[in-house]
């Protein structure tokens, strides 16, 4: 159930850390020629290379209050900046155990969770969520799926190879470390290993927790690179192994 709402990535505010639940990351969206909404960003999917970019979000709302909509209307309104969202919408699908539904708001959906819910709900209820807790859950440019960049990862052709690297890289799934690592291994083409060492990098922000250590393997993998015989292919894991420095080295002390 894959909740999805096209927005700008106005800006990032990298650093700020709220618990009970740990979140981490506000970020502004801009969705479509409505309101811009404040959410946070959990995983840090959200890099600062996005800002500016137009995003397929995915997007899922703790919810304190849900009220039917009697008007029907759908829609997001927000007000002081962002950080007060209402959203207007229609349900069209639940998750098998009940506990999650998404709410088509117009430009899009947003998944959300149905326990503040006295009653039971339906599909083609409408409702209004007031003031919900939105976190991104998922991000990626616009287009083809990410089983398929996968896939194009295999391709004899060395852009279709660097496009599915570079659009794996925001995608924030773990699941593709695996398929970019063994690409390295194998890539001829340098400007495709450097798409792969961008991907790994990006990916050892974004595919775990805050409160988690990256992927060992993509440490490796970025610490090999900085041997390559393509200096592009050094530049990038020298400047991605500082990056996530400190994602590493503080718990090897």
């Amino acid at each position: 159930m894959d909740a999805a709402l096209p927005a700008r990535v106005e800006a990032i505010e990298p650093g700020t850390v709220h618990r009970c639940p740990r979140r981490s990351r506000h970020v502004q969206l801009q969705v479509g020629d409505e309101a811009t909404i404040v959410v946070y960003d959990p995983r840090t999917v959200v890099t600062p290379d996005a800002v500016g970019t137009e995003r397929d979000v995915e997007l899922s709302a703790e919810v304190p209050s849900v009220e039917p909509c009697h008007t029907g209307e759908v829609g997001i309104v927000s007000a002081a900046g962002g950080d007060a969202v209402t959203l207007y919408g229609v349900v069209v699908t639940f998750d098998e155990a009940g506990t999650e539904a998404l709410l088509d708001v117009g430009a899009g959906t947003v998944q959300f969770d149905t326990s503040s819910v006295d009653r039971r709900l339906y599909a083609g209820d409408c409702l209004e969520l007031t003031d919900p807790v939105v976190h991104v859950t998922g991000m990626s440019p616009p287009g083809q799926s990410y089983e398929a960049y996968v896939s194009q990862l295999g391709s004899d052709d060395p852009d279709a190879r660097r496009e599915a690297a570079t659009h794996l890289g925001h995608r924030g799934r773990e699941g593709a470390v695996d398929r970019l690592v063994a690409q390295f291994r194998v890539e001829a083409e340098q400007r495709v290993r450097r798409a792969v060492v961008t991907a790994l990098g990006r990916l050892a922000v974004t595919a775990r927790r805050p409160d988690e250590p990256p992927d060992p393997r993509v440490r490796s993998t970025l610490e090999a690179a900085t041997g390559d015989e393509a200096r592009a292919v050094r530049d990038a894991a020298d400047e991605w192994l500082d990056r996530v420095a400190g994602h590493w080295y503080s718990r090897d002390r």
